[in-house]
Parts: structure tokens; sequence; C-alpha cells
């Protein structure tokens, strides 16, 4: 396996060989990539902005704004994240008579409640 590690290897004159052709001014695709970069602000403001749009409260505006039928599923489960409604493993485990002290987590199962790039972000 050591063998087939060493072939992923890049060699630092390859590197080199990339590194000048990012940098060459004659390279006219990264050219006019970093002309729409700079035209949306640098990568700091996209990444700003991609944060911001990324924050729950944004992305529950955009739902409600195109009229998802998922909304009030949301909220729900915001709502009962607030009345803390949902308790941990380890309370669980607390709580149930007989739980073993310590838990499998081989085979544990996850429930996904966080998977928001299942819905549709598209503005209209």
């Amino acid at each position: 396996m050591a063998n087939l590690q060493e072939l992923l290897k890049i060699s630092t004159k390859r590197l080199d060989e990339i590194n000048a052709l990012l940098v060459d001014p004659k390279n006219e695709t990264v050219t006019q990539l970093i002309k729409v970069v700079e035209r949306y602000g640098g990568p700091q403001e996209i990444n700003r902005k991609a944060a911001e749009a990324a924050k729950l409260e944004n992305l529950m505006a955009r739902l409600a704004k195109a009229k998802s039928p998922y909304v009030r599923d949301l909220e729900w489960l915001i709502a009962q994240r607030d009345q803390k409604a949902f308790i941990s493993m380890a309370d669980y485990v607390r709580k149930v008579q007989g739980a073993p002290v310590e838990l499998n987590l081989k085979n544990a199962v996850t429930l996904e409640i966080s998977a928001l790039q299942y819905f549709t972000w598209r503005t209209p």
C-alpha cells in the first residue's frame, strides 16, 4: 500500500509548473476567473455572503417566500427544540430503566434533521 500512496505524490517540479501557470498574466482563464471573483467583492466578501445566506433564519425566510410546504414542520421542530422537548442520548439512557451503562455506538442510528440541502433554495 505504501507504494500506491507514493504514486500520489506530486513532484516539486510539477507544483512549480502549476504555480507558474496560475500566476501567468497571459493565462486568460485564470485572469477572467479573478475578474469574476473581484466583481463579487473578492474571496472574503463572497465567503461572508455565503455564511450569511447559510444562516437558519435566512434559509427559513427563503422557504417562506417560496411558500414551501416544509416551513410549518421546520417551525414545529424549532419550537420543540426551544421547549427542550428533545433530550441527549446520555439523559435518555439515565431515564430508561434497565438501559445499559454503555451504549453500543458501533451500530448507532442517526436521525438527520439538519439536512437542509434537500430543500429547493432557488429564488423565483
